[in-house]
């Protein structure tokens, strides 16, 4: 029966809380009512539109949205605790072609839509897109035998 009585009590005196917030409340929104409507009298009384008065006070008024903005943000951080694993984001990969085939150093000649033209391949450097095209249609090895000029 106590703690029935101890409830009762802790709810009445978080009503009477919760009244005196509500009366402070609508004290605060009948002074910024009154405050609105002196503020566009002035105004208007000395022709000055509301667009201009916001740009006169731009550095106060945005300093104040960026605070209630930060606050938001804050508040929506604290409310729902992130549980979800960022995914970090990666470039896109390039797909590699098949295995390409390096075409040892040397001569080589003989290809059917050049027959006459000589290729000279160096040890380092660039292989010849023609030689290499032709080298993976046909296999390396036959490639070799083929178009190998000692």
């Amino acid at each position: 029966m106590s703690n029935i009585k101890k409830e009762i009590e802790s709810l009445r005196a978080k009503i009477a809380r919760l009244e005196n917030e509500q009366k402070k409340a609508e004290i605060v929104e009948k002074a910024l009512a009154s405050a609105n409507t002196q503020i566009d009298k002035i105004l208007k009384d000395n022709g000055i539109n509301f667009e201009a008065y916001i740009r006169h006070n731009y550095k106060r008024v945005s300093r104040i949205i960026q605070k209630i903005e930060g606050k938001s943000d804050k508040t929506k951080a604290k409310t729902k605790p992130s549980t979800q694993k960022r995914s970090t984001r990666r470039g896109q990969r390039i797909p590699k072609t098949a295995a390409t085939i390096k075409i040892p150093a040397g001569k080589y000649g003989n290809l059917p839509n050049n027959p006459d033209r000589v290729f000279e391949v160096k040890e380092k450097g660039p292989r010849p897109k023609l030689l290499k095209g032709y080298a993976e249609e046909i296999g390396l090895e036959a490639f070799m035998n083929q178009c190998r000029i000692d």
